[in-house]
């Protein structure tokens, strides 16, 4: 590869990581065309890519990003897929896929702008999906909001109920 080409990816493949705070590192050996073409298409589905780099110049471009912590995992043929504003989404479809595809494998890498392991990746993967946290988190918000209007509704129904059961007493009893 002549050495302006290797500027330009380098220069290339910085700029994208300079708009992605999410980044896997995964080892690709033994994937086909067709296996890695369908990676891409799931990952094209949440705004992410997916490319083999030459291990030096993700180094180059790791270095101008502030993630030299990643240089252990650049060993080996390597992939990397970024982009995307869902963490979440980016590791459950790399994660899923090393399911069904043993030749893939997560070597590291980087979410919310921090070093990630495979495990902090795996666990990322793993959480229940952003609509089912929200709708969680609203219910335990609504549940003590639920109870406290009961709580304050019942001295009301009270009065009322009894102011029932004496109109009813009262109805019920001749008028002399």
């Amino acid at each position: 590869m002549a050495s302006e080409l290797k500027e330009k990816v380098v220069k290339e493949l910085t700029e994208e990581l300079k708009n992605s705070d999410h980044l896997l590192v995964t080892e690709y050996q033994g994937l086909t065309t067709i296996e890695l073409n369908e990676l891409r298409s799931q990952l094209v589905k949440v705004g992410s890519k997916y490319k083999i780099i030459k291990n030096r110049l993700a180094r180059i471009a790791f270095k101008a990003m502030g993630w030299e912590a990643l240089d252990p995992q650049l060993k080996g043929p390597s992939g990397i897929a970024y982009l995307g504003k869902d963490p979440a989404g980016l590791a459950k479809i790399v994660h899923g896929f090393t399911k069904d595809h043993k030749n893939l494998k997560i070597k590291g890498g980087v979410l919310f702008k921090q070093t990630a392991s495979v495990q902090a990746i795996n666990e990322v993967a793993t959480l229940p999906s952003r609509e089912v946290l929200i709708a969680t988190l609203l219910s335990r918000l609504n549940s003590p909001l639920q109870t406290l209007v009961v709580t304050l509704n019942e001295p009301i129904r009270s009065l009322a109920a009894a102011l029932a059961a004496v109109s009813r007493k009262k109805e019920a009893t001749p008028a002399t």
